[in-house]
């Protein structure tokens, strides 16, 4: 083979080169974007949740507090126990 068409052989095989990285670099672009925006949607289902946390946390200590037990208690026909229904147990 000629010095001419062995340069032209390099020519042709850099310019191949070129095509595969640059089609490489577009693939991790592309990868990189998808990546991004799979993380917003992550770290707005992760702020939804975290919101529906602490709502059910103030909701819990509603509902466990003192007031609120005694009120639905009286609301059910309950009362604090007498006298003659305790029963203590010996150890």
């Amino acid at each position: 083979m000629s010095e001419t068409g062995q340069g032209y052989m390099t020519i042709g095989v850099m310019f191949l080169v070129t095509i595969i990285l640059g089609l490489a670099l577009v693939w991790v672009n592309i990868e990189r974007v998808d990546l991004a925006y799979e993380l917003k949607v992550l770290e707005r289902e992760l702020q939804e949740k975290q919101d529906q946390h602490s709502k059910l946390q103030v909701e819990l200590h509603y509902l466990l507090a003192p007031a609120t037990l005694r009120d639905r208690a009286q609301k059910a026909g309950l009362q604090p126990p007498r006298r003659d229904q305790i029963r203590t147990m010996q150890q």
